[in-house]
């Protein structure tokens, strides 16, 4: 309490007498094992305010600002100036002990919404029972996947359980499916059916690539240890949501074997 009243005096003064857009003030609580971080921003009125404890040297904020610094530690006894320094958004940082961290937040982001931008191709190796998702030559993820049930060889027609080889696009999200969630490829293309036309054959279509069987009991490690559809490429519901996430409609997907 004797720290406590001259400290509270100074940094009364020191923020009355500088017009800063931000002023970061730091008090000792009680025994001074920990402060109290206070953040004020003028454009617009603002303020966000983190307590930290002894037991916990770690510190995280949520904050509009682009950067906020928030610093972890004991006052020490030339803790005017440091006030000083921060309240006069000094570029000179006072002088941290051992103990001190800080940190420099730009506020939350999503992983899945950045890769999202980068996947530039869907490519499903059939003979591996695999599916990458690439950035350029880099791969980023990788699946396992399961295939219909004669997977070697290019879908010629209804009902041969094949899976396509080519070029194709994820052209839509199915809102209405027997699978956990499900995005439809662009099979058949112009070749596709220029060839069943020609060979008197319905080329099939709905082609997609989904998750488990609504209703399937049986464990996904299980369903996905053999080649299970009807010429649709199949991933684990875990693995659907993710695909979903990272992956946008319009991107090509190259199959081969």
């Amino acid at each position: 309490m004797r720290l406590f009243l001259p400290l509270s005096l100074c940094l009364l003064f020191v923020a009355s007498s500088v017009q800063a857009e931000k002023v970061v003030v730091e008090k000792i609580i009680s025994d001074a094992t920990a402060i109290e971080t206070i953040v004020f921003e003028s454009k617009p009125a603002h303020s966000q305010r983190v307590s930290t404890s002894s037991s916990n040297s770690t510190s995280s904020v949520i904050s509009n600002s682009k950067h906020v610094i928030i610093v972890d530690d004991v006052l020490s006894s030339n803790s005017g100036e440091q006030v000083a320094q921060l309240s006069q958004g000094s570029s000179k940082r006072p002088p941290q002990s051992s103990s001190q961290q800080s940190y420099t937040l730009t506020g939350p982001s999503s992983e899945a919404d950045s890769l999202s931008q980068v996947v530039t191709l869907v490519k499903v190796d059939k003979s591996k029972r695999r599916m990458y998702l690439l950035k350029g030559d880099e791969v980023i993820q990788e699946f396992r996947i399961a295939l219909g049930k004669q997977p070697k060889g290019h879908k010629r027609f209804e009902g041969d359980n094949r899976t396509p080889e080519g070029e194709y696009q994820l052209d839509y999200v199915m809102e209405e499916s027997d699978f956990h969630r499900s995005v439809h490829i662009s099979y058949p293309q112009p070749s596709d059916m220029q060839w069943a036309e020609e060979n008197d054959v319905d080329p099939g279509g709905n082609i997609k690539i989904h998750g488990i069987k609504n209703g399937e009991r049986r464990s996904p490690s299980f369903i996905q240890s053999f080649d299970w559809t009807d010429g649709c490429i199949a991933l684990t519901n875990q693995d659907m949501d993710e695909f979903l996430q990272l992956v946008k409609m319009g991107t090509p997907i190259h199959i081969e074997w």
